[in-house]
């Protein structure tokens, strides 16, 4: 097997091809991944600074609320024009996915009936009478609100009441 100096050189190009196409492809997937860093960012600066994103559970309240009712948990620029805008549910009735004590994945639907904040715990009662749930925030893997089905990011949600108690004074 005699090799001539045109296929080394041929090999050399191509190998050299693969690196160069190799090197570009990393470099774009790591600007891919600053962006999206950089989004993930930006989204959750909004959340902390009163933005109720989309897809976190909501109630509606009027613009003028009585004293006992959920006070305004948003910016002024971000209110709607129809007497009624968009406030932080803390006792939402989701569908939880999460790892129990035993570290089986399990699920559950709950009416929320306390996010406790320092402790970093939801705690709610499901959906048969005495059946009440107590789980740790960095246990669940995934959230769904039950109504809609719609998925959203339990830390969103946990960083969006934080807000709104802030607002409230209750922080």
């Amino acid at each position: 097997m005699d090799i001539g100096l045109a296929q080394w050189r041929f090999l050399l190009a191509l190998l050299t091809a693969a690196l160069l196409l190799f090197v570009v492809m990393w470099i774009a997937w790591h600007k891919l991944g600053e962006r999206r860093e950089a989004e993930r960012r930006i989204a959750a600066a909004r959340v902390r600074s009163g933005h109720v994103p989309l897809e976190i559970p909501t109630v509606r309240g009027g613009l003028n609320p009585s004293p006992d009712s959920m006070p305004d948990t948003l910016p002024g620029w971000f209110i709607q024009g129809k007497g009624e805008h968009a406030v932080v549910d803390e006792q939402p009735r989701i569908r939880l996915r999460y790892v129990d004590p035993h570290g089986r994945k399990a699920e559950c639907t709950m009416q929320v009936e306390h996010l406790d904040l320092q402790k970093r715990l939801v705690t709610g009662r499901g959906e048969l009478p005495g059946e009440t749930y107590r789980i740790p925030l960095h246990m669940i893997t995934g959230a769904r609100i039950v109504e809609s089905g719609q998925r959203f990011n339990i830390d969103t949600w946990v960083d969006a009441v934080r807000v709104a108690r802030r607002r409230r004074g209750q922080i």
